[in-house]
């Protein structure tokens, strides 16, 4: 039998608990429903909390539709992505992995106005924000272009997410970053970005150059571990 047609006998969203996004662990059969996202990008992070070589599967649901099946690979050293605009919807997420495997499964997922914390004040005169993890700050971008700098503020891998400015093609705003990842990818490196990144540096900085004009601009630190802290600036270019 594959594994796609036994999770046909798996209760998906069963004993659903209401969510905001905040990071937590769902262990096989939990389950966390978000009742509404935005309707603009968002970003799911997801990673295999078990210590023996495990794959797992997080199953994610959104306004009736059919399951899309996540694999969360054993023994990550970091947590995979997905970037995604749900349109307003629900999201739900089971950890549908099999009960005897006992496969956690780390899940968090960022946004404006998700979390019931509202974001730090981020100015645009260069003010260093610290962003421990599940934390965010906003401020407004001016007109010309600017320069966001990101830095872990310890060896730990550091996941940070940008949200804000102009779609691009694929109707996408939300940018990525991985800091004491395990390569240098993305722009400029000549290596592709591991799928949902938009880029990772082997050390603690990272730096975005952006102009958007007077719009918003939204910082979380999305990383799986309180001890993975970071610090965000913007300086005007």
């Amino acid at each position: 039998m594959s594994e796609k047609h036994e999770h046909g006998f798996l209760v998906i969203d069963k004993g659903a608990v209401t969510w905001d996004g905040t990071p937590t662990t769902l262990n096989p059969n939990d389950n966390v429903n978000l009742p509404q996202t935005s309707d603009g990008s968002l970003c799911l992070a997801y990673q295999n909390m078990a210590k023996l070589n495990n794959n797992g599967t997080l199953s994610v649901t959104s306004g009736g539709g059919a399951p899309t099946f996540l694999t969360a690979q054993g023994l990550a050293n970091a947590p995979s992505i997905l970037v995604k605009n749900w349109g307003g919807n629900n999201l739900s997420l089971t950890n549908i992995s099999l009960t005897s495997s006992k496969t956690p499964i780390w899940v968090s997922v960022v946004g404006p106005g998700l979390s019931t914390t509202p974001p730090a004040n981020l100015p645009t005169n260069g003010t260093q924000v610290s962003l421990v993890s599940g934390k965010a700050a906003q401020g407004v971008a001016i007109p010309r272009w600017m320069q966001l700098i990101m830095q872990a503020t310890s060896g730990d891998y550091t996941l940070l997410v940008v949200i804000g400015g102009p779609p691009d093609a694929s109707g996408n705003n939300c940018y990525v970053f991985g800091l004491n990842a395990a390569a240098n990818t993305g722009p400029g490196t000549g290596t592709p970005a591991p799928a949902g990144f938009y880029a990772t540096s082997s050390g603690n900085m990272a730096t975005y150059q952006f102009n958007w004009g007077s719009s918003a601009i939204f910082v979380a630190n999305e990383s799986p571990s309180t001890s993975a802290a970071g610090s965000i600036s913007i300086r005007a270019l």
